[in-house]
């Protein structure tokens, strides 16, 4: 299991030091909040396109489900802190705004893709592909549920259509990266 994880081919230190690990868990929260500063409000639902769910992806696909899920739950504890971290500016307590469910489905995101990497899945183009669309599938139902209690409007019309081409092509990056670095780590560790 731990062979498939790609971040301990990457790193040649264990990755389970401690200090390696909280390096990772930093680092992959800092990405996260980056991916989320790649943000476009829309005038006509509450949720914006933002980069986070590529973020999200490849922290599942690239840390596994352990890794994965420390990253995300710091990502979520120091954007509830006040860190610049999510869409919205400021501390924010997930369930009191429209988008906290699309928040709390990148838990459910990182546990899909890292637990389907750690069974291999995460080496070839199409299973990676398979992976992403039940995650994806997982966050939009969290997220769609969670938004419901705050629009009376169609919820596939303002919490998912919007976004289904811009989260195929972060898919199809991120289905094209992680097969290929597997692919690079693979042949330079010969």
């Amino acid at each position: 299991m731990r062979e498939n994880i790609l971040i301990n081919k990457i790193i040649k230190e264990k990755s389970e030091s401690r200090m390696t690990e909280l390096l990772l868990i930093i680092s992959g929260a800092v990405f996260l909040g980056m991916t989320a500063r790649i943000s476009i409000m829309l005038p006509f639902t509450p949720v914006p396109i933002t980069g986070q769910t590529f973020g999200v992806l490849m922290i599942g696909l690239v840390y596994g489900r352990k890794l994965g899920l420390k990253t995300i739950g710091s990502y979520l504890a120091a954007g509830m802190a006040g860190l610049p971290f999510f869409s919205t500016a400021g501390p924010s307590i997930l369930f009191l705004k429209p988008t906290g469910g699309y928040l709390i489905g990148y838990v459910f995101m990182v546990l899909i893709c890292g637990y389907l990497t750690e069974k291999g899945w995460g080496k070839s183009y199409i299973k990676t592909f398979g992976i992403m669309l039940l995650a994806e599938t997982a966050m939009y139902l969290c997220g769609m549920i969670h938004l419901s209690f705050f629009i009376k409007a169609n919820v596939l019309e303002m919490g998912l259509y919007p976004f289904v081409i811009g989260d195929l092509i972060k898919m199809s990056l991120v289905t094209f990266s992680v097969p290929s670095i597997w692919k690079a780590v693979d042949f330079f560790k010969k």
